[in-house]
Order: C-alpha cells, then sequence, then structure tokens
C-alpha cells in the first residue's frame, strides 16, 4: 500500500481512507445545496452522492485518486470529504482538491485544519516535490482559501470544465512547492 492510505489526525479532525462504512453518515449531509454551489456534480440527492463515494472507492483501488472522510475527534461525527488526486508518482507531483463539509462547518477553521494535514504528509511523508490546488474562477471563497494558506496562483485554464449547470468554467490553478513547506508550516500554520 502507498503511504497516502493512512490516517492523518490532529487533536480536532481524523481524514480517515473512506469506506462503504461512511455512506450513511455522508447522505445525511448532503440535502443541502449550498455544500455543492462550486462542486462540478450536483450531489444533493443521497444516491448521487453515494454514486461519487462508490466512485472515489474504485478510484482509490486504482491509484488515481484517493478519498478521505473527515472525522470529528470528539464525537467521531462524519463530515465531508477531501481527497488527494492527479498523482504522478514519477514527476513527484499531486493535487488536493474535491473537498466538501456539511453546511454547519463551513468557515469553521476545520478546512484549514484539513489542508494541514493534507499538505504535511504530502511534503513530509510522500516527498512531493509539487502540490496544486484547483478551483473554478468565480469561488472568491476557495480562491481566498487557497491563498490564506500560502499557495501561489499559477495561472487560469480557460472554459476548462462543465459545471452542474452547464455553464463552462475557468480553473484556477494554485501550487505550494516542497522549498516553500518549511515557511508555510513555520507561519501559517504555527497555531494548530
Amino acid at each position: 500500500m502507498k503511504e497516502w492510505y493512512v490516517t492523518l489526525s490532529d487533536h480536532k479532525i481524523s481524514l480517515i481512507p473512506i469506506t462503504k462504512d461512511h455512506i450513511l453518515q455522508m447522505r445525511r449531509l448532503s440535502s443541502d445545496s449550498d455544500i455543492w454551489t462550486w462542486y462540478t456534480e450536483d450531489l444533493t440527492d443521497p444516491d448521487a452522492l453515494e454514486a461519487w463515494m462508490i466512485k472515489r472507492l474504485e478510484e482509490t483501488q486504482l491509484e488515481s485518486k484517493m478519498t478521505y472522510a473527515v472525522r470529528l475527534e470528539d464525537t467521531g461525527e462524519i463530515i465531508g470529504a477531501t481527497s488527494y488526486g492527479n498523482i504522478d508518482w514519477q514527476e513527484h507531483g499531486i493535487e488536493i482538491g474535491w473537498t466538501w463539509l456539511g453546511k454547519k462547518y463551513i468557515g469553521s477553521g476545520l478546512n484549514k485544519r484539513m489542508k494541514y494535514l493534507m499538505l504535511r504528509h504530502a511534503f513530509e511523508v510522500m516527498e512531493v516535490e509539487r502540490l496544486e490546488l484547483r478551483t473554478d474562477e468565480e469561488n472568491i471563497r476557495s480562491r481566498k482559501a487557497m491563498e490564506k494558506i500560502g499557495a501561489k496562483h499559477d495561472g487560469t485554464l480557460r472554459n476548462h470544465r462543465s459545471t452542474q449547470g452547464g455553464r463552462r468554467r475557468n480553473t484556477v490553478v494554485y501550487s505550494i512547492i516542497k522549498s516553500e513547506w518549511s515557511t508555510i508550516k513555520e507561519t501559517i500554520f504555527k497555531d494548530l
């Protein structure tokens, strides 16, 4: 097994590899359409979310993506998901994304913790050289969050993807490279 199949945790949250056992808890979170505004798929319907999870499990078997369930340590509750994807083992590159949280956890600071755990693992254990983050050009909240964790804007992929509403989105690409990680860890994440 690759070094990405592990649980990543601190005293507040754990990122645990998703299993079919997480489907029921995640289905309960999916009904709020605000969660999926910027997602390329509409996962409001619990059956759509379940199909999405089954696809993520298949991608894990193919080693093309690794999706984690986000678990609160104090309650054991599953509150969302996030993934590593677009892995390039030869060039030591990876992307973090496909992140969503239940509505009451949006803006709670848990996303920053999730990103810290994933960045630390990617740079310190997986020894990646470059880590990417991507979002819809119009998703200002996500773009600001990426900038707050030290990611640099690399550019925009024009007319890159279809959205759930049929609009073609421009995808903004950010990155963090290995030589930047120690400074980011010591400054931006020092309070975690």
